[in-house]
């Protein structure tokens, strides 16, 4: 976060460094200076390379450096703290201590929050809700499957237990506590990507019986932990990220070459080895529900 809070320099630090509140003004104007909001403001060049993610960074860290005892919260905290995010947020979501502050433009304040305020933590620069606190405050406030991946992310790291966010939930009675449960009850700390998390809540969603999690199958040496199984059906699913061939796992040719060597070592043990991509899991799920359909993967018998 820090080339960002070295990036955007506020009003103030501008008129520190020599600009006069005219020179800020003329500069805007012209195109050189980017105002991302009242008060701070970034060189365009610089505005224009970032991605979209980073320019919505970007704007968080704008109302951080020109605003007092904000709390960043719900999924502005989420995607501070580094969680998957599955849709950026279009507001800046904050909380307060006091009762009569309000939302407006883009940002959304929850007011007369002193407590957790209170407990907030100092992370890159901004003071915002720890994990547990934003995990419940997306639960309650995000899509089921959205909450779900900041909830999973959180306990795989094991910076929050389900047992403590299930008893967060108990004391509630406010609008989305129904989706809260739900998340409570679908979370995992096996999954190691929002992907892996999307493709459980999917299974999970069209009644198929649950598979086991990063179990550990040896053979010919080498002990494979695949993401899903259905041991009594032979069957294995893996979710493949594009990121495992960005580079960031090492030689994309060698990780092609390690999986092929992996699918062959499980098949000789008689799996029937499933391999979906990010896309067949959140843009086309139909194609991953009839790979699992065809694979004989069975469902669950409907409750009476």
């Amino acid at each position: 976060m820090q080339h960002f809070f070295n990036s955007i320099k506020t009003a103030a630090e501008l008129r520190h460094a020599g600009w006069s509140s005219a020179n800020i003004t003329r500069t805007s104007r012209k195109g050189t200076l980017f105002r991302i909001n009242r008060d701070a403001y970034v060189e365009v060049s610089t505005w224009n390379s970032w991605d979209v993610r980073s320019q919505c960074l970007a704007r968080h860290v704008a109302f951080m450096k020109t605003r007092r005892r904000y709390v960043l919260s719900h999924i502005s905290a989420a995607l501070w703290w580094g969680a998957p995010v599955l849709r950026l947020p279009q507001k800046i979501w904050v909380s307060h201590p006091s009762s009569t502050v309000r939302s407006g433009g883009d940002v959304r304040v929850s007011r007369d929050r002193g407590k957790v305020c209170s407990e907030a933590f100092f992370h890159q620069g901004a003071f915002l809700t720890g994990p547990l606190q934003t995990a419940v405050d997306c639960a309650l406030t995000l899509p089921v499957v959205d909450a779900l991946c900041i909830a999973d992310y959180f306990l795989h790291r094991g910076v929050m237990g389900v047992a403590e966010f299930e008893q967060e939930l108990t004391v509630m009675s406010c609008n989305g506590i129904r989706n809260a449960r739900e998340v409570a009850r679908l979370m995992s700390g096996h999954a190691e990507s929002p992907a892996e998390t999307v493709t459980r809540y999917r299974i999970k969603m069209w009644g198929f019986v649950d598979p086991q999690e990063q179990v550990t199958v040896r053979v010919n040496g080498f002990a494979y932990r695949p993401d899903f199984v259905w041991e009594k059906e032979r069957v294995i699913l893996e979710v493949d990220g594009g990121v495992k061939y960005s580079g960031a796992y090492g030689d994309p040719a060698q990780v092609i070459r390690q999986e092929k060597r992996r699918q062959r070592d499980l098949e000789k043990l008689g799996y029937r080895v499933v391999r979906v991509l990010w896309e067949d899991v959140v843009h086309t799920p139909e194609n991953l529900r009839a790979l699992l359909v065809n694979a004989g993967v069975p469902q669950r018998e409907p409750a009476m």
